[in-house]
């Protein structure tokens, strides 16, 4: 938790995003594109699908992608507003 508040400070500085809690995992959408190379060495990974970047706490991606979109990942896991 102490390092996703430290990330959260840091990506705060920037308009245009939108942060979440979805479960476990930092999802960070909206106007990415000119932090991309900053979120990647942060550990952040994009989804394509999604049209975001999450960060699950490990160095490598994990899971299939069973949920299409963000909605679905909101309604089974349940989601806190950040920015």
């Amino acid at each position: 938790m102490i390092n996703q508040q430290i990330q959260i400070k840091e990506i705060k500085q920037f308009h245009g995003l939108k942060i979440e809690k979805i479960g476990f995992w930092l999802w960070i959408s909206g106007n990415t594109y000119p932090i991309k190379e900053k979120l990647k060495q942060m550990g952040f990974f994009y989804s394509k699908n999604k049209r975001a970047w999450f960060y699950n706490g490990e160095d490598k991606k994990k899971g299939k992608g069973f949920y299409k979109n963000l909605e679905e990942l909101k309604n089974k896991f349940g989601c806190e507003e950040i920015f």
